[in-house]
Formats: C-alpha cells, sequence, structure tokens
C-alpha cells in the first residue's frame, strides 16, 4: 500500500495486507482544506502548533534541557501530508513529526473513521555529541532522544482536538517505540497485543534498552514457534471516544489477548548478561 510505503521510516519491512487500517478512499482527499504552505491539515497556522507546543509543555522542556536559540518549521507534502520541525539555529532537528491525515477503515469492525497517522515522530539532544554516547543510544537512534515523549503526546493529542478526528495510529518501528506508545495506545490485533505484553512480562527485569536491542539483534527466541523471535510492525490505535474503543477493544478483543498470552514463551539466546547488550 503506497500510503505505508511513502514513509520517513529507515528500515520498514512489511506486508500492508496484515494491516487492520486501510485509507477508506485512497483516490480522494478530504473536501474542505486548502493547501497553503505553513499551513497544518490545510487549517492550522505555524502560531497555532506553536500555541500548542507551549501548552503541552514541550517548549519549556527544551528549555530545561538548555537549548535556548530554536525554531518552528512546517512542511507540506500535501494537503493531508506534513511534517512538523523544531530545529535550532544552526538547522539541526529536535523534534521531527510527520503526521497524516484521511478517513481509515478498519477492516475487523467494518467501521470508516477521521484520523491520525503518526508516520513519524523523532526527538533528539543533540547537545550531548555522538562520541561519548554510543552506549546509551536505541536501535535506529544517533542521539539520546529529549525524554519529552510524554510533553509530545499531549502536544499530538491537542492538535487532534483541534482538527477534530476519531483517534490516532501509529506502526512502532521498533520495540522501545512500541513501550512508549503503549502508555496510551494499543495493538488493534488481539494476537500481536498478547505476544507484546507477554515480551514485556517475560523480561521486566532487564533494561528497555538493553532488551530493545536484544530483540532488534535477533537474540530473543521464540520457544513457541521454535524460531528466532522477529518484531512485527502492526497497528497502534488510541481514541479519547469511549463508543470507539468498546467496539474495537471488547471481549472477545481481551479473551484472545489473554490466550495469546498463555501461548507464547521466550528465552535469551546466548549469553543473557553480556556487556556489549548493558
Amino acid at each position: 500500500m503506497d500510503f505505508y510505503k511513502n514513509t520517513d521510516k529507515k528500515k520498514f519491512d512489511f506486508s500492508s495486507d496484515d494491516f487492520e487500517i486501510t485509507l477508506a478512499n485512497p483516490a480522494e482527499d478530504l473536501k474542505g482544506f486548502r493547501i497553503e504552505e505553513g499551513i497544518i491539515f490545510g487549517r492550522l497556522s505555524k502560531e497555532e502548533i506553536w500555541e500548542m507546543f507551549l501548552e503541552s509543555q514541550v517548549i519549556s522542556k527544551l528549555y530545561k534541557r538548555g537549548y535556548s536559540d530554536f525554531h518552528l518549521e512546517t512542511q507540506c507534502l500535501s494537503n493531508l501530508d506534513n511534517r512538523i520541525f523544531i530545529k535550532t539555529s544552526k538547522n539541526e532537528i529536535l523534534i521531527h513529526l510527520r503526521l497524516k491525515l484521511d478517513d481509515f477503515e478498519i477492516k475487523r469492525v467494518n467501521q470508516i473513521l477521521k484520523m491520525i497517522y503518526i508516520d513519524w515522530l523523532l526527538t533528539q539532544n543533540i547537545r550531548l555529541g555522538k562520541k561519548k554516547i554510543q552506549k546509551k543510544l536505541f536501535e535506529g537512534q544517533e542521539y539520546p532522544g529529549l525524554n519529552i515523549f510524554g510533553e509530545i503526546t499531549k502536544f499530538i493529542l491537542l492538535l487532534t482536538k483541534k482538527v477534530g478526528v476519531h483517534g490516532i495510529f501509529n506502526v512502532p518501528e521498533y520495540f522501545h517505540d512500541a513501550v512508549l506508545f503503549h502508555k496510551n495506545f494499543r495493538y488493534l490485533d488481539p494476537e500481536k497485543e498478547g505476544m507484546f505484553q507477554i515480551l514485556l512480562e517475560s523480561f521486566k527485569k532487564i533494561p528497555l534498552r538493553k532488551l530493545s536491542n536484544l530483540i532488534h539483534n535477533h537474540r530473543i527466541y521464540n520457544i513457541t514457534d521454535d524460531k528466532v523471535f522477529n518484531w512485527f510492525h502492526r497497528e497502534m490505535f488510541y481514541s479519547e471516544f469511549e463508543e470507539i474503543t468498546h467496539v474495537l477493544f471488547n471481549s472477545e478483543y481481551f479473551k484472545i489477548l489473554e490466550e495469546s498470552k498463555k501461548k507464547y514463551k521466550f528465552k535469551i539466546l546466548g549469553i543473557a548478561h553480556d556487556s556489549s547488550y548493558l
């Protein structure tokens, strides 16, 4: 599906046929939007975006991280596909969001909802430099994050209220991304949600960075399927509308989830306390 393939993700191998969410009308844009440089989703100005960054405490956290000279940039790839940046005066990226808005169909419940897809979310603390922080990096990182995921989540929720959508979804590229999103989001596929929860429960004594590196370096063994565990790409969903979440995450969903948790068992391959992952 071109919608998923047109992405800012660096490594994103998947079969979109397995996904639960598809574009409702791939050949049509939503009505009533205007394409104008600097206008997000055809209706939000840069000044409004900045105010939402202020309200969500993103800007104050950047000041606390030692940044004082930064600015907001936006890119309108289309009237429904936009990038939002916060960059330093040297044009170094501190925050990068790529957000897509459209009508999407959730196949399992045959329901069409207006949603925002978080294609890309990056925060990076470039002040730390690269030479001193290699052991602190998660898979896929060039710099450590800014530790502002809670504030970024508030910003996205504010934006969704301004635009007026039914929900938000994303497809985490890495395990540690899914852990961060899991504070608010849940996998639409109950089998994958159960597998994900068992991964967390099985290795809860292992630091997140180490576990994520073990997973993405193919050091976790799936005993149930008798093969090395491969990370999966599936949609995680969040909505503030209870009537929507009750339909998607109903009793049948949680029944499958619990059955999945009982089914899967994992172990670490090789030396469990390899110092290269500490």
